[in-house]
């Protein structure tokens, strides 16, 4: 009896667990020594240059090389203040003293139903350098997506009844339908002024606009806005802002935004990630030099 005490006395003491305490500290070390694996893993891939893809984003692109600037038409009396509702849409904004004899591009209109050479766009068609001659280069970022190029989009199913047929959107993926992301508008010429009317759900309470100017990201107040009131169904018109409601899809609205930077712009960016992720769609575009 005596011999068997002392045999399941051996077997506690060889199974007993050791203390709550001790069994902490023994997880923290090696939750310590994963993070630090990790931590310089993480240091050893930036170090080779590698870097997430939400801290990069596209760069603008180059300018037009000398025989494409060569043959622009040379630069003529810039838009004078701000435009009258009426002719385009906006509703006051900044105005700029003329730039001068040292704009590289003339002022210029798209309405996204043209090509910058004249010829009719095609629907739902991926856009990126067709209106360069008219100082506009189009990108397109997804974290989603392959896509790197904005659409022109039939937005007829998004849009009032009496407005344009075409408006530049996200990236279209077939049946998959509209990508959510970034839509970047640069400006080889670096204009002072630049407007266009802005579109999407009015659930969104912001749409959010990022001007940057040599290589700085400006604040909300480089993009002054106001109700478009050309695409305000009758029943809203007095609400304040511009809603209208597309055939089965909610209430949208539409605002006309107007961008004035002193020293130039070199990118404008509509984001549509969120959250929510939601549809945006810009159209009647100003560029001013």
């Amino acid at each position: 009896m005596a011999a068997a005490r002392r045999r399941r006395g051996l077997t506690k003491a060889r199974t007993r667990r050791p203390p709550f305490a001790l069994r902490v500290l023994r997880g923290l070390a090696v939750l310590t020594v994963v993070g630090l694996v990790v931590a310089a893993a993480y240091a050893g891939l930036r170090s080779l240059g590698l870097r997430p893809r939400w801290e990069v984003e596209a760069p603008p692109p180059p300018p037009p090389p000398t025989e494409l600037r060569a043959r622009m038409r040379p630069p003529v009396s810039p838009l004078e203040g701000a435009r009258d509702a009426s002719e385009g849409g906006e509703q006051g904004g900044p105005s700029l003293p003329a730039r001068g004899e040292d704009a590289v591009y003339p002022p210029a209109r798209i309405d996204f139903e043209t090509y910058g050479d004249g010829r009719l766009v095609e629907s739902n068609a991926a856009v990126s350098e067709e209106w360069r001659e008219q100082g506009l280069v189009l990108s397109f970022e997804s974290y989603t997506a392959d896509a790197v190029h904005p659409y022109v989009l039939d937005a007829g199913g998004y849009l009032p009844p009496d407005a344009q047929a075409y408006a530049l959107g996200p990236a279209l993926a077939g049946e998959r339908g509209l990508e959510v992301g970034v839509i970047h508008l640069d400006f080889p010429g670096r204009p002072r002024r630049v407007a266009f009317t802005l579109l999407g759900p009015d659930l969104i309470e912001r749409f959010l606009v990022i001007v940057r100017s040599e290589d700085e990201r400006l604040p909300e107040s480089a993009a002054a806005r106001s109700p478009d009131m050309r695409y305000a169904a009758d029943e809203n018109s007095g609400s304040g802002k511009a809603t209208y409601n597309p055939s089965g899809r909610g209430v949208f609205r539409a605002e006309r935004v107007v961008v004035a930077v002193a020293a130039g712009i070199d990118r404008i960016s509509l984001d549509g990630w969120g959250p929510p992720g939601h549809l945006l769609l810009l159209d009647d575009l100003e560029i001013d030099p």
